[in-house]
């Protein structure tokens, strides 16, 4: 009889511990770090969406330089559609707690909408100054993104 109790409590204990290891694995393994979570994010989500973004900048700038009224509205069109796709999925809340992923896409958003409402070229170089602010943002962006999910992303 005593052989069954302690029979029975080495039992309890083990299964207590099993318990509390898969409790805990279970608990690490759904807890990714930040770093984890942005790359996660950047090589799945975003995907092409931010080559998308940059191949309409470098768009926007070169029908601007050539005059190119029909280039610089379809251009600006091209960022707005990239802006609104990749907004519609942000970086984890931890690797941007700032937002300047957002505020960076706003200003992308704005002047592609201005753009719909300009007639001929100076206007849409107006409707393209927002622009300008994006490259500061993405400076800071990227200095935030050091801080929260390390340098070596």
């Amino acid at each position: 009889m005593k052989l069954a109790v302690i029979a029975a409590a080495a039992l309890a204990a083990a299964l207590s511990l099993t318990a509390c290891w898969s409790a805990t694995a279970t608990r690490t393994a759904a807890s990714p770090t930040c770093h984890q979570q942005y790359e996660a994010w950047k090589h799945g989500v975003v995907g092409g969406g931010f080559a998308a973004l940059r191949s309409a900048f470098t768009a926007v700038a070169s029908a601007r330089d050539s005059q190119d009224v029909p280039k610089l509205t379809a251009a600006l069109k091209q960022a707005g559609a990239a802006a609104s796709q990749l907004s519609a999925t942000p970086p984890p809340r931890c690797a941007d707690p700032k937002g300047y992923y957002g505020q960076m896409l706003a200003k992308v958003t704005a002047a592609a909408g201005d753009a719909k409402a300009a007639s001929g070229l100076s206007a849409l170089i107006v409707a393209a100054a927002p622009l300008g602010a994006v490259p500061g943002i993405e400076k800071t962006l990227k200095a935030e993104l050091d801080k929260t999910v390390g340098a070596s992303r």
